[in-house]
């Protein structure tokens, strides 16, 4: 099915009463969350576009977003991603799962590519409903965009007064050219993802320069320079502990252990990721006075991710 010229976007929030009001702190607050979504989108499809606000207009409360760009067929894509993106129920509760976070930079330069192909080509009668469609599986499994979709609902759900939201869009003469889509209240939880938790990242042969070991027994936590930055962390691999206490390990600017590290994460309101723990697993090697030497446990952890990897790491996480 082909979809008719479009530039502007109708949001409409239902009310309970027969108020032509809305919290202004809940507008602006999914106003945010869905513009953060458009960036998004629009960074991805390399599409040039600005948005005006038009007068709100009263049934329940109907707002009015139009987009301006040099190219309408992309703006018209635009519009019909944001619908379905927003309408769409998704088919179970969303959770932050390692499909959607690991790597991350890859996936984005793949689908990049893909959409590029797809958007560089557009035409007025060449957008159709199965090219939207196929856009949107994309974004779908974008956590960011999963994130500030949820943050829209979670917005909407705290105000009790709101029924249901509609997303429409209108060409310049304001014609319906993308059919309204409904949300009712009911619906608004399936969209809202339960956990700010992340799956941890396991960084399998992690090198980190010792800048302040422990050397009394209890659950303290080391320094070490990681990836270019200093870090805390807690030191689990209780071989190497004790290989400490007992004066085993000799310490100097020069020592370093490759390692198992586990890197605990949550997302915050704005869909930035941020590392709130690191915990060392098990020590695979120690580098002291330019001398490098594996560990027994370091034998060991290699002897069982080469038998059995996949267990090995649904064990860590």
């Amino acid at each position: 099915m082909q979809i008719i010229d479009s530039n502007i976007l109708e949001l409409h929030f239902y009310r309970k009463d027969e108020l032509h009001i809305i919290d202004a702190f809940t507008r602006n607050e999914c106003e945010r969350e869905l513009l953060s979504v458009i960036k998004i989108i629009c960074a991805d499809l390399n599409i040039d576009a600005s948005i005006l606000c038009q007068i709100p207009e009263e049934g329940g409360f109907k707002e009015f977003w139009k987009l301006i760009g040099k190219n309408s067929p992309q703006l018209t894509l635009l519009l019909a991603i944001i619908v379905l993106i927003y309408s769409r129920i998704p088919v179970e509760n969303r959770k932050l799962v390692n499909l959607q976070i690991e790597n991350l930079e890859l996936d984005n330069q793949i689908k990049k590519a893909e959409l590029e192909k797809i958007t560089n080509n557009l035409n007025t009668d060449s957008i159709s409903s199965e090219i939207v469609e196929k856009i949107v599986e994309h974004f779908e499994s974008d956590f960011k965009v999963n994130w500030h979709k949820s943050n829209f609902y979670k917005k909407l759900l705290s105000e009790k007064e709101i029924s249901a939201i509609s997303f429409t869009g209108l060409d310049n003469n304001n014609k319906t050219t993308i059919p309204e889509k409904t949300i009712e209240r009911a619906e608004f939880s399936t969209f809202i993802i339960n956990t700010s938790e992340f799956p941890p990242l396991i960084d399998e042969e992690a090198i980190i320069d010792i800048i302040s070991p422990v050397l009394k027994s209890g659950n303290f936590h080391w320094k070490g320079f990681y990836n270019k930055e200093i870090i805390s962390f807690q030191m689990k691999d209780e071989d190497f502990k004790n290989s400490v206490l007992n004066l085993e390990v000799d310490f100097n600017n020069a020592t370093a252990i490759k390692c198992v590290l586990q890197q605990n994460r949550r997302i915050d309101d704005t869909g930035k990721i941020y590392i709130t723990f690191n915990k060392v697993i098990t020590v695979l090697e120690i580098t002291e006075s330019n001398t490098t030497y594996e560990t027994n446990q370091g034998k060991k952890y290699k002897k069982q991710r080469k038998e059995n990897p996949i267990q090995l790491r649904m064990d860590l996480q």
